[in-house]
């Protein structure tokens, strides 16, 4: 199993979460929008070891503000269950935005 560390550093802009592999790094950055969205900014690679840490923003932002929107566009690499986590969250009201022609080619046929 690989050696993971988490880290999570606040401030009054919002929250910046990582999950660090050996494989790489996912960023999750929440930014709350005057329009009741928070807006949850993915960069880096997407594989099912994130997926936890990924669901738990989802829930803190649900919890908070009740509308999310994944900005996919700093995603560089993302695994199957990556595509498919992202296609079910699409389908219960998560916005998936500013998503890259071949993710959005991959999460519709997930």
């Amino acid at each position: 199993m690989a050696n993971l560390s988490l880290y999570l550093l606040e401030s009054n802009a919002g929250a910046k979460v990582g999950i660090v592999d050996s494989t790489g790094m996912l960023k999750i950055e929440s930014k709350p929008d005057a329009e009741g969205i928070v807006r949850l900014t993915l960069a880096g690679r997407m594989n099912a070891n994130s997926l936890g840490e990924l669901r738990r923003a989802i829930d803190r932002a649900r919890r908070h503000r009740g509308r999310v929107a994944l900005d996919l566009s700093e995603i560089t690499l993302a695994d199957r269950a990556s595509l498919d986590f992202l296609a079910q969250q699409s389908k219960e009201q998560i916005e998936l935005i500013n998503c890259p022609s071949y993710l959005a080619s991959w999460i519709a046929r997930a």
